[in-house]
């Protein structure tokens, strides 16, 4: 199926998504010369139904793969990327279901990607600032420097392009030259930690990603709700299930063993997990079944791993 003619597809995975908010997505991303790419993770006909009444509105704009269960994201984003690819777009807009750009976003991130390709041949890809209107948080870059990490905000006067190491994988727009390169984003990840893999991979082949720096934001909700915690001041950060952090604590030691992992990712994960497993097991309400699951991923991370990548 050939979409509208232009160098940028958006990629939506979705599995059992908000209605409402799926379609203020679509709508919002229609207003740039977009094509969408939907992959569904199947959830329930009923979903597969509000999905089919969706493309078909936009039939011109919109292509819908339906999987046949639930692969988790990184199958979903593969399946999505080679569509893509087929169809000769230049770059790919990845975003989750509940990922909203602001009005202008993809017009000044398609503008700033065909600047980077001119200026670095090198880049791989770039992402926005990220909004959570939950804690009014606009999360920072991250980049690895001398071995240890830095977070760069739009605010540190460093300009409309930052140089980083890793991007969410929500937001992010990929330059598709580079992706045979770099390879497919690893499945047995499942869900959690599968842009860090790809991002990983990517700075092994020397390769540069960007943080954007523009007026317009992408809305996104980092986790199932927001904890706020004091540590040296008040902070916020994401609220997890237990079997989300068994997945995020196992898929994290699983890459410690990876020959591109950097070394101090790997130190900055295991004081990550002792905080996991020390706040979760203590502080939430569901402190029990908390300690069980990342106990279990810890476990699990360490006896084994997929012999993938």
């Amino acid at each position: 199926m050939s979409l509208i003619n232009n160098n940028l597809a958006c990629i939506i995975v979705t599995y059992n998504p908000d209605k409402e908010m799926l379609d203020s997505i679509v709508l919002q991303i229609l207003k740039s010369a977009v094509s969408i790419y939907i992959v569904d993770n199947r959830y329930s006909d009923a979903s597969s139904f509000y999905l089919k009444n969706l493309a078909a509105k936009f039939q011109n704009r919109i292509n819908i793969t339906f999987l046949e269960k639930n692969h988790g994201i990184a199958k979903a984003l593969n399946v999505g990327v080679e569509k893509a690819r087929f169809e000769q777009h230049k770059y790919a807009f990845l975003l989750d279901q509940d990922s909203i750009p602001q009005d202008g976003l993809l017009d000044e991130m398609k503008a700033a990607a065909e600047r980077l390709s001119i200026r670095d041949p090198q880049v791989v890809a770039i992402g926005p600032r990220l909004y959570d209107p939950r804690s009014n948080q606009f999360f920072k870059f991250a980049s690895l420097k001398w071995g240890l990490w830095k977070k760069i905000g739009c605010d540190s006067g460093s300009g409309e392009l930052i140089k980083c190491d890793f991007i969410n994988s929500s937001g992010s727009m990929i330059f598709l030259d580079q992706w045979e390169r770099i390879g497919l984003f690893s499945e047995e990840l499942f869900i959690d930690h599968v842009e860090t893999d790809w991002y990983m991979r990517a700075r092994y082949f020397g390769l540069n990603c960007y943080g954007l720096c523009t007026k317009s934001n992408l809305v996104h909700h980092m986790g199932d709700k927001v904890c706020r915690y004091w540590f040296f001041g008040w902070r916020y950060m994401p609220h997890r299930s237990p079997e989300r952090h068994y997945t995020i604590v196992r898929n994290a030691i699983w890459l410690w063993r990876r020959h591109y992992t950097p070394f101090s990712w790997i130190i900055n994960s295991i004081c990550k997990i002792i905080f996991t497993l020390f706040y979760f097991s203590i502080f939430d309400n569901d402190r029990g079944k908390q300690f069980s699951f990342i106990t279990k991923g810890i476990f699990d991370g360490v006896s084994g791993e997929p012999l993938k990548n």
